[in-house]
Formats: C-alpha cells, sequence, structure tokens
C-alpha cells in the first residue's frame, strides 16, 4: 500500500520517471547466492524468496538500477534494513541488509547513483536476523508483486 500511495502522489505531480524502465546491475557482482523463489533457500520454512542474493563484501556501494523516488528508507539498527525505490512503468526494487544508506525518503535518485552500503554480515548494522554472510537482497516488483529481478536486469 505504501508503494501505491507514493505513485500515486508522483503521477498526481507528474514526477514519475517517462518512458521505458532500463535496469542495470545494482552492484557488480554476479555472484547469486539465493535465486528468486529458491528451493533451497535456508529459510524457506518461513517464507518464499522474493528476491536474488549477490554475495558482495560488506560495505559494496549500492547504486540505483534505475532512476526513481525513495518511498522507503528503514533503518532497523540492528536488525533488518532496506530502501525502497519507486521507477516508472509499474516497477520498484528493495535492498535488502544494507548497512549504510545515503539516501532518505522523497529522494529522487538517478541511475546509478549510490543509494547505500550493502551488509548482512551477521551482527552488523542492518543485517537482521536471517542472515548467513555479507551479500545484497534484491528485489523487482511489479505493481506491487515481486518478481523474479534476473527478468529484468541486463
Amino acid at each position: 500500500s505504501l508503494e501505491v500511495q507514493i505513485r500515486q502522489r508522483l503521477s498526481e505531480n507528474d514526477q514519475l520517471p517517462a518512458g521505458p524502465t532500463a535496469f542495470i546491475w545494482p552492484i557488480s557482482s554476479r555472484k547469486i547466492t539465493a535465486y528468486f523463489h529458491d528451493p533451497t533457500y535456508p529459510f524457506r520454512r518461513y517464507f518464499e524468496h522474493p528476491a536474488i542474493d549477490l554475495a558482495t563484501p560488506q560495505g559494496t556501494a549500492l547504486r540505483a538500477p534505475a532512476s526513481g523516488f525513495v518511498a522507503r528508507a528503514h533503518n532497523g539498527g540492528m536488525g533488518y534494513s532496506y530502501i525502497m525505490l519507486v521507477h516508472g512503468d509499474g516497477l520498484s526494487t528493495v535492498f535488502g541488509h544494507v548497512s549504510q544508506m545515503s539516501v532518505v525518503e522523497e529522494d529522487f535518485v538517478v541511475q546509478g547513483q549510490i543509494i547505500g552500503y550493502s551488509g548482512a554480515t551477521p551482527g552488523t548494522p542492518g543485517a537482521g536476523r536471517l542472515t548467513t554472510g555479507p551479500h545484497l537482497h534484491f528485489e523487482v516488483r511489479l505493481n506491487g508483486i515481486p518478481v523474479d529481478p534476473l527478468n529484468y536486469l541486463p
């Protein structure tokens, strides 16, 4: 519902990015440690994995995959921290296990802009309880529904 509210407010002000949305990879690593709805995901008994996990060292710069608006920049302290970006074409992205934020809610970001830094090393800020090591949890949503990010990345 947050995404719907943000998208409605942005469209009323004609602020959504125009044209087709083309993503770039949010980090340089292409090493996938968990796939979308991965049957081997270690926490699957609790929830379906709605993302891909990309192995990357703690503190890796996270880049906006497309221009858009920061809908949520949740700092969970020692819990789970994440950033949600709203893009055009009904798309949004979520970056999970963020150790440090470089944006605040309602910021406009351009493709490639650093929005924060990766985390997920157990016991560090932003990692949360359900993590096995440093990585980026990267979600893509279409009209609020998680979809396979690999279908949107080049």
